[in-house]
């Protein structure tokens, strides 16, 4: 014979329908994914006459027949959530007093949330709460009895003769951790928090009022933690979004995590199934790159290497702070590299490039974590955005006292928080030590213009420095004229260079271009560099020949044996240059010279 059909049980579907409800509650989910709700069949817990009671480890009871709407079981567990959530399922004498007391709170709290209303049965006259929430109204309670009914009220929750909370002993289930009520505070504190976000996204207009929540992950909670409980990285947490599609993540080939400061997002693999504590350890790793200007800092490195030192020193901070736990993958970490700079241990890395190559950050193995384009306005607004807020996010750890920060970690923001001098003001500087003011002299050979008002006053007129002096104010200037260097930055070279002589009352410039050999134009002077200038080359790049030339000159004393020269070059040049003067270079940003210099280098931007 067939089976007969199990008839349907109205109370036990109203009660799911209203759990369903409760799904959309941004502010309860944390509490109601870490709940077991059950049905008391044999009254163990529950009177007959009641609704429901709650545990301390967060088990609910639910009455298994009584009648009632989806909205009106919505409301009913909602209260018990937050009853849980403030912490306030514990015992304190008179008990029934303290869970009268919970009970109001919690329920005015679910005002708030317009959940939908309670059963007609568990109504109650209005009731004006202290500021002080569940504690103040039960030293009130304590003080002056409540009226009967609503003591009636409260065991109307519950049944006569039975506690609301119960289970109150701390004792351990097999099955899981025992939950504190610190634990259910920060699940209650992660809900608020992400309520908030939903309000705010509904407000945008990016999401529909009621629409089911997306899953809270791994990567999301520790974004929030940043954002609560590190100063330090909670403004520039905020300022980036969460990407988290697996199909993005293997079209990017990123195994773990990555960034792109420009676009101010961070990449997170979902399949890399990080815990807490490790996400919360790559999210804080991600957003030093940013804060810390890690991509514009690279200055024509090997973008891996770079990001492989970067990832040396970050790692060495975040484990020194204790900042989550590092994932397996992508853990650049090695001790006896600790106190060196990025600068310093590229270095080290370059010396052994294909064995660098095989080290994994956490993109994978050989791919920089650091995505995006370098370059443009919206990157620069980026990190200036980032350096800020991470400049701002340690003045206020400092001045909250919460914790200390890695030596390096804090002269790194320091560092990045005093703008660079821009390169102009620092070749003025070169200049003015070059070519000091000469001594203004007076004579009387001359009266001054002055006397003439006072005829009875003899007034010396100025001097001009002697011919000796005026010739000695001179410098040397080596030109790049090869094929790679660019007609705009030779041009803006050439105009820096005339401007600063003219203010410095340089009489004369000597000018040679090289390309595959060095080409003289002898004496110019320094308006001519103002003019439209034709140069010669445009061919290779061997600068030492010019730097002979100028050595021939001084030999014949037609060049100051001391200098100064200014080299102006793109860095594609030869590996080893003799240069006797007094020297200093001028290169593109971003370029490098092959070998270490041992003068000056300013770069144009």
């Amino acid at each position: 014979m067939p089976k007969a059909k199990s008839r349907p049980n109205p109370a036990q579907e109203a009660q799911q329908a209203g759990i369903g409800l409760l799904q959309t509650q941004a502010v309860l989910l944390p509490l109601l994914n870490a709940c077991h709700i059950h049905r008391d069949t044999d009254h163990q817990h529950l009177g007959r006459a009641g609704w429901l009671v709650l545990s301390a480890h967060g088990e609910i009871w639910l009455h298994p027949s009584r009648r009632a709407q989806p909205a009106e079981w919505a409301r009913l567990i909602a209260t018990a959530l937050v009853c849980l959530g403030l912490g306030a399922v514990q015992r304190r004498e008179p008990q029934a007093l303290w869970e009268l007391a919970c009970l109001l709170a919690a329920e005015h709290f679910c005002d708030g949330l317009k959940i939908g209303p309670l059963p007609e049965a568990l109504w109650h006259p209005p009731l004006s709460l202290p500021a002080g929430g569940e504690a103040a109204l039960f030293q009130q309670f304590r003080a002056n009895p409540p009226e009967p009914t609503l003591i009636a009220w409260r065991e109307a929750w519950c049944g006569a003769d039975h506690p609301l909370f119960i289970e109150l002993e701390a004792t351990r289930h097999r099955w899981r951790r025992c939950r504190t009520r610190d634990d259910w505070r920060a699940d209650f504190a992660a809900g608020i928090a992400r309520g908030v976000g939903v309000a705010l996204q509904v407000a945008a207009g990016h999401q529909e009022p009621g629409d089911a929540l997306p899953r809270d992950t791994e990567a999301q909670r520790a974004k929030r933690r940043l954002m609560d409980a590190y100063p330090l990285l909670g403004a520039l947490a905020a300022g980036f979004d969460l990407e988290q599609d697996p199909r993005q993540c293997q079209h990017y080939g990123i195994q773990v995590a990555a960034i792109d400061v420009a676009a101010r997002r961070i990449w997170i693999n979902p399949a890399a199934h990080l815990s807490d504590a490790e996400a919360l350890f790559v999210m804080a790793h991600e957003l030093l790159h940013a804060g810390l200007n890690h991509s514009s800092r690279r200055r024509g490195r090997d973008p891996f290497l770079w990001n492989a030192a970067c990832d040396y020193v970050i790692n060495a901070w975040l484990m020194e702070m204790r900042v989550g736990t590092p994932p397996v993958l992508g853990l650049l970490h090695d001790p006896a590299l600790a106190n060196l700079s990025a600068e310093e241990i590229y270095d080290r890395l370059a010396r052994d490039i294909r064995r660098a190559r095989k080290l994994a950050t956490l993109r994978g193995t050989g791919q920089p974590d650091l995505l995006g384009d370098e370059q443009g306005p919206p990157f620069v607004d980026a990190e200036a955005y980032c350096r800020r807020a991470l400049a701002q996010g340690m003045e206020r750890l400092f001045a909250s006292g919460r914790g200390t920060l890695p030596a390096g970690l804090i002269e790194a923001i320091r560092s990045l928080s005093q703008p660079p001098i821009p390169w102009d003001v620092r070749l003025a500087e070169w200049f003015d030590a070059q070519f000091p003011p000469p001594e203004r002299q007076r004579s009387y050979a001359k009266p001054s213009r002055r006397q003439s008002a006072t005829p009875d006053i003899p007034r010396p007129s100025p001097r001009l420095p002697p011919e000796e002096t005026r010739k000695a104010r001179v410098f040397g200037v080596v030109l790049d004229t090869s094929g790679s260097m660019a007609p705009k930055l030779l041009g803006q070279a050439l105009g820096a260079i005339a401007s600063y002589s003219l203010a410095r009352e340089v009489e004369a410039v000597r000018l040679v271009s090289c390309d595959a050999a060095a080409f003289d134009h002898g004496w110019v002077p320094p308006e001519a560099l103002l003019e439209r200038y034709q140069v010669r080359g445009r061919g290779g790049t061997v600068l030492q020949p010019g730097l002979d030339r100028l050595r021939d000159l001084a030999k014949r004393s037609e060049f100051p044996a001391a200098g100064p020269i200014l080299l102006i070059t793109d860095g594609f040049c030869e590996a080893r240059l003799d240069i006797p003067f007094e020297h200093a270079f001028l290169l593109p940003e971003g370029r490098r010279l092959p070998f270490t210099p041992r003068a000056p280098i300013f770069e144009i931007r």
